[in-house]
């Protein structure tokens, strides 16, 4: 188990699993039983974790910890089973998605009953503000997954742009949760901020590692889908940097034409040109600032836990 080695939430991480399998139910058996299929299937639930740890640096209730957790997650799966469809993605995981296993029919309207789930929990605990945070999220997640869409084949990506779309396909939920951990625990607005930026750093790293892992070989114990983001012409951090930076760019645009066919040639290139690199390096900076937002925050022993989560991104073991 993933959290094994964090002795300090491991038991409330596998307690909080069994929480959020009795909270992913249906009176309808088939998405009863697709939900519980896309929770086997992995995940180490990294944005409930960030929720709990948060709050722990402030007064921890529980109960509307766990609810607003259970949120998020059932939230971020819902998100999981939209992209597969978007992608026509068949295996997340090593596993099949919703969509190979169910059909994009039964996989639109899981995905939809998730969404409605979320927010049918959150409304027996969180407040209005948290309530509207939680909405606020889902509307930008929704517009930056529409933007990638209709970016999709341009070359002309400026590094800002593609910061700003991994801020909304990712960033934000990761930001969100630790925002509203420490919301639900009472922190000042001033800790409460320093969480939310930690957070929000995270999620910009893990989405520039996640981007790494187009160009590797092994992806299938991870949360990745079987596809490369370059062969439907999303073009990431790895790609740009070759574009923008390096003499490898007409070669690489000759390439990325037929990106099915040249996979293995594109991938050689991005890493001889230094692509790969240049991410890591990125997100190595994001991480610096994540953990300096961790170090302003009050003495306590759930420090050291986001300092190793961030260290986990950069090692990328989930």
């Amino acid at each position: 188990m993933f959290w094994d080695r964090f002795p300090i939430i491991k038991e409330e991480m596998v307690d909080f699993e069994e929480y959020l399998y009795t909270n992913l139910t249906s009176k309808q058996s088939l998405i009863q039983e697709a939900i519980l299929d896309l929770a086997k299937a992995g995940g180490k639930r990294i944005r409930p974790a960030l929720i709990m740890a948060s709050a722990h640096f402030g007064d921890y209730d529980q109960d509307r910890v766990w609810n607003v957790a259970g949120a998020m997650e059932i939230l971020h799966m819902a998100t999981l089973i939209h992209d597969d469809i978007i992608d026509e993605a068949r295996l997340r995981r090593g596993a099949k998605t919703t969509q190979a296993q169910y059909g994009k029919d039964t996989a639109v309207f899981t995905g939809d009953y998730l969404f409605s789930l979320t927010f049918n929990l959150l409304s027996g605990k969180a407040t209005q503000k948290q309530l509207q945070k939680v909405a606020d999220v889902i509307k930008q997640i929704c517009e930056g997954e529409i933007q990638q869409h209709q970016d999709r084949y341009k070359l002309a990506i400026s590094y800002k742009d593609y910061l700003k779309r991994i801020k909304s396909k990712t960033a934000l939920l990761f930001e969100s949760s630790c925002y509203l951990g420490a919301d639900l625990a009472n922190l000042s607005k001033l800790n409460i901020r320093r969480l939310g930026k930690y957070g929000r750093y995270l999620g910009m790293a893990f989405q520039l590692t996640d981007d790494l892992l187009d160009f590797k070989e092994e992806i299938t114990t991870l949360g990745k889908p079987d596809t490369n983001d370059f062969t439907q012409g999303i073009y990431t951090l790895p790609i740009l940097y070759v574009i923008l930076e390096t003499g490898y760019d007409d070669q690489l645009k000759k390439l990325i034409k037929e990106p099915v066919k040249n996979s293995k040639a594109i991938k050689e290139i991005v890493n001889k040109a230094g692509g790969l690199e240049y991410t890591l390096s990125i997100a190595n900076d994001y991480i610096k600032k994540a953990k300096k937002e961790v170090s302003k925050l009050p003495v306590n022993q759930y420090q050291n836990l986001l300092n190793q989560l961030a260290d986990e991104v950069i090692e990328r073991n989930f």
